[in-house]
């Protein structure tokens, strides 16, 4: 007889400050998309909340009307269409939950990935729309 255990990550409260502004440093609304790699979350900027993640990265896409702006590891793609955000954040999101659900080393990984002494549990993010 065989038996599997999965360790998870502890989820962690993450107080975000997230401001939206434009190329003039002026607030402007806009829908963001946050995604790290167990967590998902849909917000209307500039607002502050919190963000529940097990202390990953934290990647977040802005659109106000022609207007876009990044953070994260996406942000790092300047060029980003529309299907290359669906491959890397998406499926991203869905692979790592995948693996986590089906690979105790996947999730063993994540645990001792995610030092819970350099988890930061606040972030003040501004994101320029361009």
């Amino acid at each position: 007889m065989q038996s599997c255990a999965t360790l998870q990550p502890a989820d962690k409260e993450i107080k975000i400050n997230l401001l939206t502004v434009d190329s003039k440093q002026n607030p402007i609304d806009a829908v963001c998309n946050l995604y790290s790699s167990s967590s998902k979350l849909d917000v209307i900027a500039p607002k502050n909340f919190m963000f529940v993640t097990q202390c990953s990265s934290i990647n977040i896409v802005c659109k106000s009307g022609q207007l876009t702006g990044e953070y994260g590891v996406i942000g790092e793609q300047r060029n980003t269409s529309a299907n290359n955000f669906i491959i890397n954040s998406g499926i991203g999101y869905i692979f790592d939950r995948a693996v986590d659900a089906v690979t105790p080393l996947g999730s063993l990984m994540n645990l001792m990935s995610s030092d819970e002494e350099d988890c930061i549990t606040e972030r003040n993010i501004t994101i320029v729309l361009e």
